[in-house]
């Protein structure tokens, strides 16, 4: 009954509505308002250094947000400095299974950029991450430290990768078509000759042996396309006669310049705003990037708390691959004998350039651009009917395109000039004469600096000098040299140091010396004589001796020695019975031993006939 009633009395009560309940979410920020996070730092600070200021509050120094702030300063402060040399040097990296070469900017593997240069051909050609212990330092390139050399050394960069996807992608015929060599290599791996014979009569080598001249199996030609080392060589001595005999440095720079300034003057209205805002935009990231490269070359003021220094790995990273000294938790830019690239490539004043070549003949500039474009292509076509490949014993095909580029620039110049245009012909992106060419009568009214009139001078260093011979010839600017085996990070250090007597002076100042605090393999070097690696450790001095086997003469000295001493001490009676016999003498410590000869068999006569 009382089950009966308390159902009944649920259904009779009305129901009450229930008052909605006010939605709580956080207050929305305005734009441009500044998130909590990214408040300044207050002008007072705590006594205590190891309080930092983080996400808007005072943390200790070993919290968590401190050590992710420090982790992700380091990473922007190491991209920073890499954008500042970015384009200058090139870096391969050689499988040492399947030789493949992939091309960085950097000194050390970037997961995400090595990944996009490594084509699929086949089953577990790809791997799902870059192993480091994999990849071995083949060569590097490095170009002039200036704003022309950044854009050499950008458009090889380019074109190595595309020449190396070309190859890869649609592969000439001989290299994919069997030979007598490839057929050998499949014979050996199915076994012996006899083994051989047994399959053919069993029909067992039915599509298991390539024919000659017969596309490869799927498996031995992604092994052929695979194995870049000497193609990768000869790409590179192609791309660098490329552009050592095409237009000087700053011949470049202007020709860059002036195609931005033909362009702007076509632009419409709406077009010049929007690349002035995109120009706003990068001279800000601009800014960023040069305050955060800045974390590594100052040290930080005590009273500034939002910045943190540089953690002890990350400097030496840094001095690994910028060859810069470390001084406490920053990197000091030392002019020595070593290359040192912190103080970015060498720029020109943009500004007044594109002021003075506002004053030059810009269609004569284009029309000039088109007179050369045309000859150089005619000169390639000449090159490939009588050749079908681009370096031979007589000479390259870039020499024959720079000699018509010269040869037909220096006709419309005369020609101009005897039509009475030569005061407005001649630009600041006329070709520089060369030593071997003509020279032309015209001035350029363009301010150089510099760098503008040196020679260029590319650096290349070799793994192994003996690979740069997978290439026909070389540019004759192109330098060759040794590659470090490893990067190295060097830290000052103090001694005191010593007087004309030998004796440590009191109260004088200690002595700085360069050491080196670590190394790694993973990091590629510089050049091995560029002064920044130790002699010692360029020719492996830094290993232990290796223990030698004494010459036999030594031995019986020493022997003779100590039997000498043995009977001084019998004779003088300074010795007991049993001190004689703990002191016996090599020679005489097996005199008691008889050792008993045993016959030898059948076996043992039948090897000794052989002398065994």
């Amino acid at each position: 009954m009382a089950a009966i009633t308390a159902n009944s009395m649920v259904h009779q009560i009305p129901p009450m509505s229930i008052p909605a309940m006010p939605r709580i979410r956080p207050p929305r920020m305005l734009k441009g308002e500044p998130h909590p996070n990214q408040v300044l730092q207050p002008t007072v600070v705590p006594k205590n250094a190891n309080i930092k200021w983080v996400q808007g509050k005072w943390r200790a120094g070993g919290s968590n947000a401190v050590k992710n702030k420090a982790a992700t300063q380091d990473i922007q402060v190491a991209k920073a400095l890499r954008h500042q040399t970015h384009g200058l040097d090139i870096y391969a990296y050689r499988h040492i299974r399947t030789n493949q070469v992939v091309y960085s900017l950097t000194r050390t593997l970037q997961e995400t950029k090595i990944l996009k240069q490594l084509l699929y051909h086949g089953k577990k050609t790809v791997p799902a991450s870059v192993r480091p212990d994999m990849w071995t330092p083949y060569f590097s390139i490095h170009f002039p430290p200036t704003a022309a050399g950044a854009l050499e050394g950008l458009f090889a960069f380019q074109k190595l990768r595309e020449l190396s996807m070309q190859r890869q992608l649609s592969p000439p015929e001989d290299l994919i078509k069997a030979t007598q060599e490839d057929i050998d290599i499949v014979k050996s791996k199915l076994g012996s000759p006899v083994t051989l014979q047994e399959m053919a009569v069993r029909d067992g080598l039915v599509g298991k042996i390539p024919k000659l001249d017969e596309i490869l199996p799927k498996k031995l030609r992604a092994r052929k396309l695979m194995d870049q080392k000497a193609t990768s060589v000869a790409d590179t001595a192609f791309v660098l006669d490329w552009i050592s005999s095409g237009p000087s440095p700053w011949e470049k720079v202007t020709m860059v310049e002036t195609n931005r300034l033909i362009n702007a003057s076509e632009m419409t209205n709406r077009a010049r705003r929007r690349i002035n805002k995109i120009r706003k935009e990068l001279e800000r990231k601009a800014a960023e990037i040069r305050q955060r490269a800045a974390l590594a070359l100052q040290d930080l003021p005590a009273h500034e708390r939002a910045l943190l220094p540089l953690t002890r790995s990350a400097i030496h990273q840094l001095s690994m691959e910028h060859h810069g000294t470390v001084s406490g938790r920053k990197l000091d830019v030392v002019d020595g004998e070593h290359e040192n690239n912190l103080k970015g490539p060498k720029d020109y004043d943009s500004v007044q350039l594109r002021e003075e070549l506002k004053q030059q003949n810009l269609g004569v500039f284009r029309e000039r651009q088109q007179i050369a474009k045309a000859a150089e292509q005619e000169a390639m076509k000449e090159w490939f009917d009588h050749n079908k490949v681009p370096i031979t014993e007589s000479g390259s095909v870039w020499e024959q395109v720079s000699a018509a580029r010269e040869s037909a620039l220096q006709a419309f110049d005369a020609q101009e000039r005897s039509n009475g245009k030569g005061s407005e012909t001649q630009t600041a992106t006329s070709p520089m004469p060369k030593e071997t060419g003509a020279r032309t009568s015209s001035h350029s009214t363009v301010s150089k600096p510099d760098w503008a009139d040196k020679p260029r001078e590319i650096k290349m260093y070799w793994a192994d000098l003996n690979d740069g011979l997978f290439a026909a010839s070389w540019p004759r600017n192109v330098v060759h040299g040794a590659l470090a085996p490893f990067g190295l990070a060097k830290a000052w250090k103090t001694k005191l140091g010593l007087d004309d007597e030998g004796e440590f002076p009191k109260g004088e100042p200690q002595q700085q010396y360069q050491a080196v605090v670590s190394k790694s393999v993973h990091v590629i070097g510089g050049g091995i004589n560029d002064g920044w690696m130790p002699k010692e450790m360029a020719n492996g001095h830094t290993q232990p001796p290796l223990w030698e086997q004494p010459p036999l003469a030594e031995i019986e000295e020493e022997t003779g020695e100590y039997l000498t001493e043995q009977a001084e001490m019998q004779e003088a009676g300074s010795v007991s019975q049993e001190e004689r016999v703990a002191y016996r003498s090599p020679t005489d410590e097996y005199e008691d031993v008889v050792v008993e000869t045993r016959p030898r068999g059948l076996w043992g006569r039948v090897r000794g006939l052989f002398g065994r």
